[in-house]
């Protein structure tokens, strides 16, 4: 095969063994992650850095996704989940990359997946219509002859553009790179959609939907050597091609920035500011020094206990925080925090507590148990990889992406042991380790900006008029035959809209037969404890595992599940709440804030979120309200759950007893 091997390293914190490969006649990059994950996962990514905020890798990202040569449907996408086990089925568009994405723990169903999106990628049916549809298209009104912009991106940034929340983190990116593609929307700038043209969409996937310009992603059980046999495959119509697509790096800034914009204020009596401080920091390459980082930033912000966001909080200036935190997705990474809900007359009130803290920080010091905390909440993030819902494997190709994109060792990315030693030692010689760096990358840097964006009830108006201009220009500038040609191609576009695929195009789908699903249901193991009461009035610990004591009596039912965990005990203790009296059912959820967020009657709240961070990988409170499965009886319940390391198991406990019997 036509693949070289740049490295192979196994990787125990992912328990998996990895494989860099570089394809010989194109240049495409691979990476194959091989362990026991049934959740398997594969994702192709192409840099796309825009030219200008057409939004064109957004549209092209909706595009692709209709119907390609070997599955010429309208929707693919919606059709393949009709006949799929998938965990996961999407695309992205970021500031300078395109993901696609898929996963699932069915062999067949994720090689069907991988068939139809590469198909879709390389070769999409990326008809005139398909543009106008995902794109912007003219609407004619027939009676007034009025003309209007439509198009599924179009109408989407239309939506963005009046999230005041959504706008302000966008300013705030966009404000440190404002000499680069970076500077740009590659959402797409609702006044700058309709200059794209469809000839340059067409020109944009002929240039970036290139192997050579392609980061190929591979994880989980299947076999490694049929991940590049199909790649093999795929790859060998392309050739080498040389295509400019890394984005330049932003110009370091001699003095800090404020810039303030509009957004349009709602009828709210007191409408709120947004405002927020934006340094940038450092490229890649360096994962010591981002490991650092990451650890830093939470320690100002990560919990409600953290320095800067208690400050910012307790300040009474803003009801809760803004920006954007930190970010390791662009070419140089950055941090943003601030306010919102602010008094538009606070802003600048706002700035300078963030850099009268950050400055105390920095000649003062931080509290022992906050970096320890941090420490520890971090190290347990990046053993445990608790990607919720989603696959894993997601996750683990967003991070090496981080440092891969940019031409680094997405391999050094994934492997957080060794940097994560390094700092701990690093911070034991030298505990001003992290005030020094609030020195460094905050307090000291230039390269800042602080982004206030203002309520205003006319803010839309000079967008509104700017459109308007434009559709007026557009409507003077046709004939009558254009005009009308415009009309006939809105109308041929709706006739396709409303055409079912013929049932040859849907045969192309792939699908699972009865015979491919598995006829038995997954099983997870469960073994019933009873807990006992000690002579002394305390349970037994589940974790111990004993079913029965001699001495003592029963207290609860337990149930034990005996599953890889990556040596992480999980525990949630439930509480019914069947005879609460309904009227106290929605004050529930403020229950488990009030035991987290309050302290006990040993230590305070921030004493409290310390030493559970510190200790475990974090306590969490939640509600479950469903029926018996024997009766329609409701049956709503309570849970505290928590996760620890085997050896803070009993610290664990001390602390769930802590909250659940002193609790303020």
């Amino acid at each position: 095969m036509s693949f070289i091997l740049q490295k192979e390293t196994a990787v125990p914190e992912l328990d998996s063994l990895l494989r860099l490969y570089r394809h010989e006649p194109t240049g495409a990059r691979i990476l194959s992650v091989i362990n026991k994950d049934e959740n398997k996962v594969f994702g192709i990514t192409f840099r796309t850095p825009p030219r200008r905020s057409d939004g064109v890798a957004h549209i092209l990202e909706h595009s692709v996704l209709c119907g390609s040569r070997k599955y010429p449907v309208k929707e693919p996408f919606v059709e393949l989940m009709k006949g799929s086990l998938n965990t996961f089925l999407n695309a992205m568009t970021y500031p300078d990359k395109t993901c696609y994405p898929v996963a699932s723990t069915n062999l067949k169903d994720f090689y069907n997946l991988v068939d139809v999106y590469l198909d879709a990628v390389f070769y999409p049916n990326l008809t005139e219509y398909t543009f106008l549809q995902e794109g912007w298209h003219y609407e004619v009104d027939p009676q007034t002859k009025e003309f209007s912009y439509k198009g599924v991106v179009f109408n989407e940034m239309k939506g963005a553009y009046s999230d005041p929340e959504d706008m302000h983190d966008d300013l705030c990116r966009r404000s440190l790179y404002p000499d680069t593609s970076y500077g740009l929307d590659s959402g797409g700038d609702p006044l700058e959609i309709p200059t794209l043209s469809y000839q340059e969409f067409l020109d944009f996937h002929k240039k970036y939907y290139h192997p050579s310009n392609s980061f190929i992603f591979f994880y989980g059980d299947d076999e490694p050597e049929r991940r590049l046999a199909l790649l093999e495959e795929w790859l060998a119509p392309f050739g080498l091609a040389s295509i400019d697509s890394l984005p330049q790096a932003q110009m370091r800034f001699d003095e800090p920035r404020y810039i303030e914009y509009m957004y349009q204020a709602g009828e709210q009596d007191q409408p709120k500011a947004y405002a927020a401080v934006n340094w940038a920091l450092r490229g890649h390459g360096d994962v010591l020094h981002a490991m650092q980082a990451s650890i830093l930033f939470h320690i100002l912000t990560g919990t409600s206990a953290s320095p800067l966001r208690k400050a910012l909080i307790e300040s009474g200036l803003g009801e809760d925080l803004a920006g954007f935190g930190y970010s390791e997705e662009l070419l140089q990474t950055a941090f943003s925090v601030g306010l919102k809900g602010v008094e538009p007359t606070n802003v600048r009130e706002v700035e300078k507590l963030i850099f009268s803290t950050l400055e105390a920080l920095a000649r003062e010091g931080i509290e022992k148990d906050a970096i320890e905390a941090s420490l520890n909440t971090i190290e347990f993030a990046l053993r445990e990889k608790n990607t919720g819902r989603y696959p894993r494997g997601l996750a683990v190709m967003l991070e090496a992406l981080n440092e891969w994109l940019y031409n680094q060792d997405p391999i050094e990315a994934l492997a957080f042991a060794g940097p994560l030693e390094k700092t701990k030692k690093a911070y034991a010689d030298n505990p001003r380790l992290f005030s020094e760096l609030i020195d460094e990358l905050l307090v000291g840097n230039t390269h800042r900006t602080t982004v206030v964006l203002l309520p205003s009830p006319d803010a839309n108006k000079a967008r509104e008029e700017a459109e308007k201009a434009m559709l007026d220009k557009a409507r003077m500038a046709f004939s009558d035959a254009e005009l009308a040609q415009i009309m006939r191609a809105t109308d041929e576009l709706r006739r396709l809209q409303d055409t079912p695929d013929s049932p040859e195009a849907l045969a192309t789908i792939p699908v699972l037969s009865l015979e491919d699903i598995p006829k038995e249901a997954p099983v997870l193991p469960s073994e019933p404890l009873l807990l006992t009461e000690t002579p002394q009035g305390s349970p037994e610990s589940a974790l111990d595992r004993q079913s029965s004591i001699k001495t003592g009596k029963p207290s609860a039912l337990a149930f034990y599940h005996e599953l890889a965990t990556g040596g992480i005990v999980y525990l949630d203790l439930g509480f019914s709440f069947a005879k609460l009296e309904s009227r106290l059912l929605p004050y529930v959820s403020l229950l488990g804030r009030l035991l987290l967020e309050m302290g006990t009657d040993k230590e305070s709240y921030v004493q409290l979120i310390q030493r559970i961070g510190i200790n475990t990988g974090g306590i969490r409170s939640t509600s479950v309200s469903a029926s018996r499965w024997d009766s329609r009886e409701p049956s709503p319940w309570f849970f505290l759950r928590a996760k620890a390391l085997p050896e803070k198991a009993e610290s664990l406990a001390d602390i769930l007893i802590d909250i659940l019997t002193g609790a303020r």
